[in-house]
């Protein structure tokens, strides 16, 4: 697999496209009147949720959103206005620009519902959605724009790549990451491991990949619980724990993950963590946002909360390294090393 060279960061054109969005999710916060309400006091992402009677894991999405563009302040857990909201966005101001900011809805796109999902919840969240040709090889060009570069150059620097033999590459998708890693490997083998439809997807799509012959596409359903083998040196885990750390057994599964692994294998992690700053920081917000719109739990994975779970499970010896600005969606990586078994 041929890895692009890159000469600028894409990250500022997906920040400008993602700022697109903001009409929508200005006008959903209008439209539920919950600048009114605090124009009355500062309240919790609970409060709000309950007086407005909307959902409050999407509410607390669509503040912090509101955050990030400084129409809203957080302190001490409690959100208020700013000036500006106080400015423009309450009907009592002499000032408001509630109708010019109406005037602009936005396009057509995710946040089209967000006032019906404030106020009845969000959508049963589907799987299967990333399991159409389109959005395997869409993910996989997006991956190509820098997310690919930063993975390769951080796994291969690790000590223990070069002695590494068997992979796990867990919710691998058509396999972009493992193929990558071939490269820098010629004693390598991928075990790849994602549902059904997508490992039909891989094989038909990968067929003359060069070195097909050393990747192995495996169907694997979280659900049921299904095997993904053993004997790794490496497992790789890219945006596939967010749900476990917010609603599953984060540390239960890691077991699980800690006894497919040799000792002295090392295991790394790929996600969007919570201590984003910069030009990405609003980006993120609204992605958090979408996600539950989608009625799926969070897209972020914070640093602290995996190392302790991996901790408890016999992994230490971290190497980590932050997000990168000059990444879209940037993620942080971090790798362990399987100190015992758990």
């Amino acid at each position: 697999m041929h890895i692009p060279t890159l000469h600028a960061p894409f990250s500022r054109i997906n920040n400008l496209l993602y700022k697109s969005y903001l009409p929508k999710i200005m006008n959903a916060a209008l439209e539920i009147e919950l600048f009114e309400l605090l124009a009355c006091g500062s309240k919790t992402s609970k409060e709000i949720a309950e007086s407005l009677k909307t959902d409050e894991p999407i509410t607390e999405a669509l503040l912090n959103v509101l955050v990030a563009i400084g129409l809203l302040d957080l302190n001490d857990g409690q959100y208020c206005l700013t000036a500006f909201s106080q400015d423009y966005m309450l009907k009592s101001s002499e000032a408001n620009q509630i109708t010019a900011i109406q005037s602009f809805s936005g396009s057509l796109g995710p946040f089209d519902n967000l006032v019906q999902a404030l106020t009845s919840g969000p959508t049963r969240f589907n799987n299967k959605m990333w399991t159409t040709e389109q959005a395997v090889l869409n993910m996989e060009q997006s991956a190509k724009a820098g997310m690919i570069q930063n993975v390769v150059s951080f796994i291969t620097a690790l000590p223990e790549f070069a002695a590494c033999r068997k992979m796990c590459d867990l919710a691998g998708n058509i396999g972009y990451y493992s193929f990558a890693l071939l490269n820098e490997n010629n004693n390598l083998r991928a075990h790849v491991y994602d549902l059904l439809e997508v490992c039909e997807l891989a094989e038909r799509l990968k067929g003359k990949e060069p070195n097909l012959n050393r990747v192995n596409f495996h169907a694997y359903d979280i659900e049921s619980g299904d095997s993904f083998g053993c004997g790794y040196d490496l497992f790789f885990c890219s945006h596939f724990l967010y749900e476990y750390g917010a609603t599953r057994d984060l540390t239960g599964f890691l077991k699980t993950v800690n006894q497919s692994m040799k000792i002295g294998g090392v295991f790394v992690s790929n996600h969007i963590s919570s201590n984003i700053s910069g030009e990405n920081y609003l980006t993120l917000t609204i992605v958090e946002l979408m996600t539950r719109l989608m009625g799926y739990p969070t897209h972020q994975l914070p640093e602290k909360v995996l190392k302790e779970a991996l901790s408890e499970v016999g992994f230490g010896d971290f190497t980590v390294r932050q997000p990168s600005e000059k990444t879209a969606f940037p993620t942080l990586l971090l790798s362990a090393v399987k100190l015992k078994e758990a």
